[in-house]
């Protein structure tokens, strides 16, 4: 009697694969964005965490960056590498860590990906000439919408003028990262080599500030061990396994699905950042989170893609 052929192993599925990886990035960025707040809050200087966000991973990329070759830096060349090293490096990371000193985790983790989808749809469509759907459309009102939810909120609490002010730096710290990942695909660059590159050059430029301007009292002060974990999720962690296992979710799932584990790093953070640093979300707030990551899902096409799931999936099965 023929024996029915094994199923494959529920690990050996790309699908299974891609969501490992993608639910590793969601996490990875979700206990990035509460820690970056609670650093802040714990006496560290926005220099003193750009510091730590790019030192580890330089460690760890320098050997491979100087394997490729610094002639024409991994294939990248030197112009277009010190463009997306400024944008993803000390440009977005001081900005990000300035505006967490003025405004509530919840405010970072809505505005910055949102401002980082607006910026790159745009720019995808001007740079690129990608189509602009009418899903997109939708999914940008939604942003918007949740948008203007935040900033409302900053006007109706204690300390409004501090927390637009930090509203705006995530608004410029996502169009930051917009514009490098815009760039990044204009130019067809590798997303491991870009990675390495971007994290090199980023210490490299940014030390001498750090010696000539920054305090760092506040570093030395802090905890050894606090530090060592800041280091970790922010140089290896966000900086570096994060880039890379989403890279690896959009190759294995398609840039529709791998859209899903983005849009849940806003809320996911929201609700650590409860326990973690006490800050409970406000009812604008919520309304916010809730928009931008509707706007997120349906603007990236993971609606699209659920609603095409469901569709094919076989019926009469239990």
């Amino acid at each position: 009697m023929p024996t029915a052929p094994a199923r494959p192993r529920l690990l050996a599925s790309p699908a299974a694969a891609g969501l490992a990886w993608g639910l590793l990035a969601a996490a990875i960025w979700t206990v990035y964005t509460v820690l970056a707040r609670l650093g802040i809050k714990s006496g560290l200087s926005p220099m003193d965490m750009t510091l730590l966000r790019f030192a580890p991973g330089a460690l760890v990329m320098l050997p491979f960056v100087w394997h490729w070759g610094l002639g024409d830096l991994a294939g990248i060349g030197w112009r277009r590498g010190v463009v997306l090293a400024l944008l993803s490096g000390p440009v977005f990371s001081l900005l990000m860590m300035t505006g967490f000193a003025h405004a509530p985790l919840a405010h970072g983790a809505v505005i910055a990906p949102a401002s980082q989808m607006l910026t790159g749809l745009a720019l995808s469509a001007w740079l690129a000439g990608a189509p602009v759907t009418r899903e997109t459309l939708a999914g940008a009102v939604f942003v918007l919408l949740g948008l203007v939810f935040m900033g409302g909120d900053a006007l109706l609490h204690a300390g409004g003028d501090s927390v637009l002010l930090g509203d705006a730096l995530f608004v410029a710290a996502g169009c930051s990262w917009g514009l490098f990942g815009a760039l990044s695909r204009r130019w067809h660059v590798d997303a491991l080599r870009v990675t390495g590159v971007a994290v090199v050059l980023a210490f490299v430029m940014y030390l001498p500030l750090y010696v000539a301007v920054a305090d760092p009292r506040g570093l030395l002060a802090a905890a050894p061990g606090f530090v060592a974990l800041q280091a970790l999720a922010h140089g290896i962690g966000a900086g570096l396994v994060a880039v890379l296992a989403y890279s690896r979710a959009a190759v294995l799932l398609g840039p529709g699905r791998a859209a899903f584990f983005g849009a849940m790093v806003p809320g996911a953070a929201s609700l650590l950042a409860i326990p973690v640093l006490g800050e409970i979300p406000t009812t604008l707030q919520v309304a916010g989170l809730v928009a931008v990551v509707a706007g997120l899902l349906l603007a990236f096409g993971a609606v699209r893609v659920f609603v095409h799931w469901r569709t094919r999936r076989p019926s009469g099965t239990s």
